[in-house]
């Protein structure tokens, strides 16, 4: 086990893109699976209304700011597809591994929610990029392997496994929630 606040062992390379694999080895699985992710996500919102803005324990975030976390994230992702997907120039971006927190990735602080916000006041930002994602995931049979960018916790991944990495993150926090 990794210790509080140290880097994560990164899954890079070929573990990294194995462990995402699970999420579909085409464009139209991919595409199946994060649709799949997003329809959970969100059929679980209303279960979560009655203690919406209300942690579940110390150092724990609300339904709320998970939801919020989910879709700060997938905004980022978003951009990268749209890069990867593009002819532009690939810049380098810092290289900073992940920090994991017992057994928790830790959220660095850009991609962390605020206070909390209602659903109804989520929900267009939500709606706007799950649309947004769906029509770069359609994409993905052009995407060219080569082009890849950092990810902190998986080394570099092209936009087949960064479109599979919002598919874990959706899973990932709707269990979350579940606990």
């Amino acid at each position: 086990m990794t210790q509080p606040n140290q880097p994560a062992v990164r899954l890079s390379g070929p573990e990294g893109a194995r462990q995402l694999r699970v999420f579909g080895d085409t464009p139209a699985q991919i595409r199946e699976q994060m649709e799949l992710a997003f329809d959970r996500f969100e059929a679980s919102i209303p279960a979560h209304q009655g203690h919406w803005l209300t942690a579940p324990s110390a150092g724990r975030w609300s339904p709320a700011q998970v939801t919020e976390h989910v879709i700060i994230v997938n905004e980022g992702v978003a951009k990268l597809l749209r890069l990867l997907l593009s002819d532009k120039a690939l810049r380098e971006l810092p290289r900073t591994p992940g920090v994991q927190q017992g057994n928790r990735y830790q959220a660095p602080a850009y991609l962390q929610p605020g206070e909390g916000q209602s659903w109804e006041a989520l929900q267009p930002r939500w709606q706007a990029n799950r649309e947004l994602l769906r029509e770069l995931s359609a994409h993905l049979e052009s995407a060219d392997p080569s082009r890849r960018m950092f990810h902190p916790f998986y080394d570099d991944m092209d936009a087949h496994d960064w479109t599979r990495m919002v598919t874990g993150h959706l899973r990932q926090h709707r269990r979350q929630l579940e606990e």
